[in-house]
């Protein structure tokens, strides 16, 4: 059977940097499980939520019965389907991109051939120029002041690989000259950067398996010279199929890590590369590595800044649309609270009093989290404000909201909702649910748990949702939450679970609004412990004096 090839992927996720994998196998599975290939930590994908398989000499997607399903370039997939390059694969709030970023026109491929070596010089025991031999390395520490000044100025990564590369060319006049950065299994590469010196040069290089492991691995610079008179260098296709008659390649290292290689090599000319020569690329090659080093963290603390300041813009915005205070109602409490895990929460919640004394209120979650999630809560949060105006049923309410959502959301993105109206003269608690977290309601000493649900917003326009009731007694509480409670997980990675909540409520009988919140709150914090909460926590109770 035919070995599939290697499946490259851009995975993306919220506030995240992008994630270029290399996966092998015949079938990769994806889940929040970590015995899964591809473990990816999304709240909303299933423990085994869906595979890459390898069928009939193609990559297809298959979908393992995960509660919100799997889409692949906006539809749910309902059947495996064959994927293409370019494909967009949602998994929650995560999505692959096969192919991720298009390889540029150079390309270094690796094969298994076995080049011989005439240098091979740990890079720890290359030492400062000025070590040893000083008049024979006077000119070779020249080009090293001279390049290290040249570097001091600022680039954007972008041209500073254009820089060290067309620098060592002028140094070292090489036929072809790459910087390759390294994937993350070290064994291909990501980005490589090249020049050539005449345009009938190939910009296709192959290095053989052991040359790089004794690279990468092995942290050596190593050369070879005159390939036609050495024995084991003619024998390897990888150098012989190019015309190289010599060639050096240095490790990219920064600490213990190796980020890539410099390579340069002569075709067809005779050049004889001496030891001075390796050591001078081995510390132009850590020069290079120190420089692109400095100038990724620079540039990722930049980003990170403007980030950290366009989410704390972003709460600013978001906290002014939660309410401020509960209305203040004879016989009644009302109490909410919102715990973002990141600056920004896709939670939301609200109450809106209309003038005949009656109190809409919601309590929601978007799928997702981050600015995304933010954007579609403000969506939820004005269409709430504007629909309870003509004073609707719940069931009326929930269906415009979805209508005015669902056109405009990506598949991936739903809101679970519960919305409610009180009539504080009977007691009576209209409500709809659509997919939110069974509310409960507390009486006595029990706990009814209001099971009754319809479809998410967000997904299908024509969505319908049944109104339903319940009253509420002296003494008596509605409480609400979203899942971010009951998905909070110990140090065993157990999570709390909405038994667990009915139990302890059913100890609250009497608290009101406030009271529930805290002890609710308390529950939670203390069954996780030093663990992080993994999801923003929202909680809202509507309680009824005496009793």
């Amino acid at each position: 059977m035919t070995k599939p090839p290697v499946l490259r992927v851009t995975l993306r996720q919220p506030n995240s940097e992008a994630s270029r994998l290399v996966l092998e196998g015949e079938k990769i599975t994806m889940g929040r499980s970590a015995d899964c290939t591809l473990p990816i930590r999304d709240r909303f994908l299933s423990r085994h939520h869906a595979e890459f398989l390898w069928t009939d000499g193609c990559w297809h997607i298959h979908d393992l019965g995960s509660a919100n399903g799997t889409f692949l370039n906006g539809a749910r997939l309902e059947v495996i389907e064959r994927l293409r390059e370019g494909d967009v694969v949602m998994l929650g709030d995560s999505e692959l991109q096969l192919g991720g970023a298009v390889e540029s026109a150079p390309r270094i491929s690796v094969d298994d051939s076995n080049s011989g070596l005439s240098i091979a010089i740990p890079i720890k025991q290359i030492g400062d120029m000025t070590d040893t031999h000083r008049d024979q390395n006077a000119e070779g520490l020249r080009i090293l002041n001279r390049l290290a000044m040249e570097l001091i100025e600022d680039r954007p990564m972008s041209e500073l690989f254009d820089f060290i590369v067309e620098r060592v060319m002028h140094l070292m006049a090489p036929s072809r000259c790459a910087l390759a950065l390294l994937n993350s299994d070290s064994k291909s590469f990501q980005s490589v950067y090249m020049r050539c010196r005449t345009d009938s040069d190939s910009q296709d290089l192959t290095i053989s398996r052991t040359l790089l492991e004794e690279v990468v691995v092995k942290k050596n610079v190593l050369s070879f010279n005159d390939v036609s008179q050495d024995e084991n260098l003619a024998m390897a296709k990888s150098i012989v199929g190019q015309s190289i008659r010599s060639a050096l390649c240095a490790p990219l290292v920064v600490g213990d890590s190796v980020l890539g290689v410099l390579y340069l090599d002569y075709l067809l000319t005779q050049r004889t590369i001496m030891e001075a020569d390796v050591r001078l690329v081995a510390q132009i090659s850590r020069v290079a590595a120190a420089k692109l080093e400095t100038t990724r963290l620079r540039e990722e603390s930049h980003v990170k800044a403007k980030m950290e300041e366009e989410l704390r813009t972003a709460y600013v915005i978001q906290s002014r649309l939660l309410p401020s205070r509960p209305p203040n109602i004879a016989g009644y409490r009302l109490a909410g609270v919102n715990r973002p895990v990141r600056t920004v929460s896709g939670d939301y919640y609200d109450f809106v009093e209309r003038p005949d004394g009656r109190i809409y209120f919601i309590i929601a979650d978007v799928s997702g989290k981050g600015i995304t999630a933010a954007l579609v809560m403000a969506s939820t949060a004005t269409a709430f404000g504007i629909f309870t105006k003509s004073d609707p049923t719940p069931a009326d309410l929930l269906r415009s909201i979805n209508q005015t959502l669902a056109p405009k959301t990506a598949p991936s993105k739903f809101v679970t909702m519960f919305v409610g109206v009180l009539d504080p003269v009977s007691g009576v608690v209209g409500f709809a649910n659509a997919g939110h977290t069974p509310p409960l309601v507390l009486r006595g000493g029990r706990v009814e748990v209001l099971t009754t649900t319809d479809m998410v917003v967000g997904l299908f326009p024509q969505a319908q949702y049944r109104d339903q009731a319940t009253t509420l007694s002296p003494g008596e509480a509605l409480l609400m939450f979203t899942d971010g409670v009951i998905e909070a997980e110990n140090g065993n990675g157990d999570e709390l679970g909405h038994d667990a909540v009915c139990v302890n409520a059913a100890a609250w009988h009497g608290s009101d609004a406030a009271g529930l919140i805290e002890r609710l709150e308390k529950s939670v914090l203390g069954f996780s412990g030093s663990t992080p909460l993994g999801d923003d926590l929202t909680i809202l109770a509507l309680s009824r004096d005496g009793g």
